[in-house]
């Protein structure tokens, strides 16, 4: 059985990117290995400011994957998900080597100042790094049903 690592977050862009990897995975039979990731890189530890922000988007995250789980769970796709830490696109790599997915699919995030118009820095560096396919789904994408 193959795997397909959707990388997780509580965006419109990574929902959609659960969908279609949803939709692919009940087609094919795949089982979805989700990650969501907390970055929490320049952060000062020890301050209580910062270590709330920290646990703020662990909440987040988990929030995320739950959702996934439960879409998921509705679509008859066996599904895992783990919450990691660290820097994001190398945890995404990491994670994808460690189940042996197929591909990985990922949500496009639109925000100014990126590298390129469209593609974020941690979605360029996955392309750019994978061993596998990457499928990079925009926000406003429905899948086929």
């Amino acid at each position: 059985m193959t795997t397909v690592l959707v990388g997780i977050n509580d965006s419109a862009a990574s929902f959609a990117a659960a969908d279609v990897a949803i939709a692919h995975a009940r087609r094919t039979g795949a089982t979805l290995r989700l990650v969501a990731v907390v970055d929490h890189e320049g952060a000062a530890h020890g301050l209580a400011a910062e270590e709330a922000l920290i646990r703020g988007h662990e909440r987040a995250c988990e929030a995320a994957l739950a959702h996934v789980i439960r879409r998921a769970e509705e679509a008859g796709v066996a599904t895992e998900a783990v919450l990691r830490h660290g820097r994001i696109a190398s945890r995404l790599l990491a994670e994808a080597a460690a189940c042996g997915a197929s591909m990985i699919v990922l949500g496009r995030m639109e925000r100014p100042g990126h590298v390129l118009p469209g593609i974020g820095s941690h979605t360029l560096h996955v392309i750019e790094f994978a061993r596998v396919p990457v499928l990079v789904v925009p926000a406003d994408f429905v899948p086929p049903v």
